[in-house]
């Protein structure tokens, strides 16, 4: 078993013998159909983001990379073929990525190292010509702002991004965050600040179905808030309502959701909680998984119901649920620093402080 040929990539076998902590299943062995694959890349792998075949990866040194994913069916094994590559571009920018979205009008957005939110259209970073202007500015807040975290509410004719700004004061002891939205209307961008005055350590903002939610937003107590967004017709800001704060056990690290259920991922080992908020009068907590784990970051798969949880140190969660977000089954995979993880055809990728990490899952257990 093997990858497509690429002078990065190390085939290396781990086989782990470990047994599930702090999820339901305690008594059961792992169980993987095979070990451990790595695609091994210089700096740490911070995002990514799978659209159909292609998979994105924004990494600290090597920058934005691409690759077509596919199936193996005579020997079973996922291959990656690279579709991009150019480290120099990236590197002799000085930009340093953490986080990557794609919109449904086919452009990329990436995330330079809290510093700016660029983009550039994907027929574009494939073609071969010259690439030196690829990649335009689309927030770029001032020298004292850091872009730390975005969120894209995608549309046929329209983008909306909400970016997630850390303020730097130098006339105050009381640095602040704020959201600004990016709105993208039939070619036209325009930016907006649409809240101020957060709490400086905003952990992350995500957008659902005309909501925007926002977690670790009292320093002094763990909680996040929900925001009903009234949409403004062209180039105006929408308005952020204020609807509810939402406490948690313990500090609001990650949020996901693709719909009207919400997963917030969270530190301090207390895993994550599942809230229902299709009724605009109540907040609903339907679940609560993965006790004793601190989550990074949260990502739920709606076709093959798996929630992937990367823990940083503790790596990986995958966890499959029913229809009424109740356990199937559980695996705890114990992989490099896990920032982020996905699922593609049964095979879990993982970006960590090695590069990726590949794992496919034993159904059978």
């Amino acid at each position: 078993m093997k990858f497509i040929s690429h002078p990065k990539i190390i085939n290396s076998i781990f086989f782990i013998l470990m047994f599930l902590s702090g999820c339901n299943k305690q008594s059961e062995p792992l169980q993987y159909n095979d070990p451990i694959w790595m695609k091994d890349f210089d700096g740490y792998s911070r995002d990514m983001h799978i659209q159909n075949d292609t998979l994105f990866v924004v990494n600290e040194d090597e920058g934005l990379l691409i690759y077509n994913l596919e199936i193996d069916t005579l020997i079973n094994t996922l291959t990656f073929s690279s579709l991009h590559s150019d480290s120099a571009y990236y590197q002799n920018k000085s930009w340093d990525l953490s986080g990557i979205l794609f919109s449904d009008m086919k452009k990329i957005i990436i995330l330079d190292g809290f510093e700016c939110v660029r983009f550039a259209d994907l027929s574009d970073v494939l073609s071969e010509e010259n690439t030196s202007h690829l990649f335009q500015d689309l927030q770029c807040a001032a020298s004292n702002h850091h872009s730390s975290r975005f969120t894209i509410n995608n549309g046929n004719e329209k983008i909306d991004i909400f970016t997630l700004v850390r303020k730097v004061s130098s006339y105050s002891t009381s640095d602040i965050s704020a959201i600004y939205q990016s709105k993208w209307i039939n070619g036209f961008i325009d930016e907006f600040l649409v809240i101020d005055s957060l709490n400086y350590d905003l952990t992350d903002v995500h957008y659902m179905n005309n909501k925007l939610v926002i977690s670790h937003t009292n320093e002094n107590s763990p909680e996040f808030q929900i925001y009903d967004i009234s949409i403004t017709e062209g180039l105006f800001a929408d308005t952020l309502i204020f609807v509810n704060t939402i406490e948690t056990p313990a500090t609001p690290n990650a949020l996901y959701s693709t719909g009207d259920t919400l997963f917030v991922g969270m530190g301090d080992h207390g895993g994550v909680i599942v809230y229902d908020l299709s009724n605009a009068d109540t907040e609903d907590q339907i679940a609560e998984f993965a006790s004793g784990f601190s989550v990074k970051e949260v990502f739920w798969d709606p076709l093959d119901r798996l929630l992937l949880l990367s823990c940083g140190y503790q790596g990986v969660v995958v966890l499959e649920l029913d229809g009424n977000m109740q356990e199937i089954d559980s695996w705890v995979i114990n992989t490099s620093y896990a920032y982020a993880a996905r699922n593609y055809m049964g095979n879990t990728i993982v970006a960590t402080r090695k590069g990726l990490e590949i794992i496919t899952l034993n159904n059978d257990q």
